[in-house]
């Protein structure tokens, strides 16, 4: 015989209310911290109590933004920005990858300029160079993460105007000149990350000296496919900015051993170093890399095809912490 099934207890609305009652406003808070914008808005909804806590400006200091809200609830996003009065990081995405309208973008974050310290662009917005350039009243950005597709003279010099900026990254600038990027790196002297990988017209060696001699604590420098940029201004990258960390340089086929030699001795805080296809780069460099770098984790040496296996034995030998070692299209090293 089956034993007496247990009834289970429900709870009525008002135990339910009680309960919710109960937690205090800062748990509720850091529970409510986890959901994106527009479940919180539905959350206000919910009852009085949720409607004021939701609108604590501590939950509203990150916002993530998909375009398709922006086309599609406009209003809707603009009542959250009105109400993020304390907003300091904004990231837009596309996750349709669909065409964009420019202006409209840069108008929802303007709205937040007042506070707002950070912006990012996803990848997949490729703001028109108009809409970049408005971009440049937003003076209270330290950091600013955008497409560069068609970024022109222009745009370069609104965002000149960020004199606050510590991070910049803006890839894929083609149609900017080494002027406007010399320029842009006179006018901007608090970087400590810059990113402009694939700006093939612009990013030449008097653009990346201005950089290095105006932005003494640059820390992260990615400068891949910049095949202008030769060992010469990586030279003053050398002496001007001892606390580099992260160097990129895939593609940069100009830049040779004695410069890398200099990078390798004069910046001992290096973690990330690649120098993939920068063909005449030699056992030496990574001789004074296993010497003077000792944080060392991360190497691409894809393609460097003057280094020797001997070569690459000594730095595993002195890398004591390397993590990441890439020795493919390396001739005469052996890639077990």
């Amino acid at each position: 015989m089956a034993p007496p099934s247990k009834k289970l207890k429900t709870c009525t609305d008002d135990e339910i209310s009680s309960h919710h009652q109960a937690i205090p406003d800062e748990i509720w808070i850091s529970i409510l911290s986890y959901l994106p914008p527009f479940s919180l808005t539905t959350m206000s909804k919910t009852s009085r109590r949720f409607h004021q806590l939701v609108r604590d400006p501590t939950l509203w200091t990150n916002l993530t933004i998909d375009w398709q809200s922006i086309k599609n609830r406009t209003s809707s996003v603009e009542g959250i920005i009105s109400r993020a009065t304390k907003i300091k990081s904004m990231t837009v995405k596309n996750r349709t990858f669909e065409q964009v309208n420019s202006p409209q973008i840069v108008m929802i974050a303007k709205k937040a300029s007042n506070t707002l310290k950070s912006l990012t662009l996803s990848p997949e917005i490729a703001l028109g160079n108009n809409a970049v350039a408005k971009l440049g009243s937003m003076t209270n950005l330290t950091s600013l993460e955008l497409a560069g597709d068609w970024i022109k003279t222009t745009g370069i010099k609104e965002i000149g105007n960020l004199v606050k900026l510590e991070r910049l990254k803006m890839p894929g600038a083609e149609q900017v000149t080494p002027k406007d990027l010399k320029d842009l790196f006179s006018q901007l002297t608090n970087l400590k990350l810059v990113d402009i990988s694939d700006c093939k017209k612009g990013a030449s060696d008097m653009a990346v000296t201005a950089l290095a001699q105006n932005n003494p604590n640059l820390e992260y420098l990615a400068l891949d496919e910049c095949e202008l940029v030769t060992g010469k201004s990586m030279k003053i990258v050398a002496e001007k900015c001892p606390n580099l960390k992260h160097l990129s340089l895939d593609g940069c086929y100009q830049v040779n051993d004695p410069a890398m030699v200099k990078i390798a001795s004069s910046c001992p805080n290096l973690t990330y170093v690649s120098l993939g296809l920068c063909s005449t780069v030699k056992d030496t460099t990574l001789k004074h890399l296993a010497i003077n770098c000792q944080d060392l984790s991360f190497v691409n040496l894809f393609g460097c095809s003057y280094i020797t296996e001997r070569g690459v034995g000594k730095l595993v030998e002195g890398a004591t912490k390397l993590k990441y070692l890439c020795i493919r299209g390396m001739i005469g090293v052996g890639q077990a």
